[in-house]
């Protein structure tokens, strides 16, 4: 049974990570669950701190909760895989409605939908 706890763990890791990138989050080829929730966190606080509106704002605070929920799966690691497997389930929901948030903007035809590009 382990064995498919850690094929859900895997496929959800490797989905999670081309989910970020859609934010802005660099590939990862082999991500680790505290690999993802430090880059959710970037991501979050780059979207918050975004004067690109409130659909920005609320995306930043749906990454915020992701990252929370992959911190959570994190500090859990290989024990307790069904559990870490939900907190990982609750992560991808969150970037599912931070997504939306931006589709929804992107379709009202506001500005472009990622966190303001860097100076430099």
């Amino acid at each position: 049974m382990s064995t498919w706890w850690d094929k859900r763990r895997n496929a959800r890791l490797a989905e999670l990570a081309s989910v970020l990138e859609f934010f802005g989050a660099e590939p990862v080829e082999d991500p680790g669950v505290g690999e993802l929730a430090h880059a959710a966190a970037a991501l979050a606080e780059e979207y918050r701190a975004s004067d690109r509106g409130q659909a920005i704002h609320r995306a930043g605070e749906l990454l915020e909760q992701a990252a929370a929920a992959l911190h959570t799966a994190d500090r859990l690691r290989g024990t307790l895989l069904p559990v870490v497997n939900h907190h990982l389930r609750d992560a991808a929901a969150a970037l599912s409605h931070a997504r939306a948030c931006l589709h929804a903007q992107a379709m009202a035809g506001t500005a472009h939908p990622g966190p303001a590009p860097e100076a430099g």
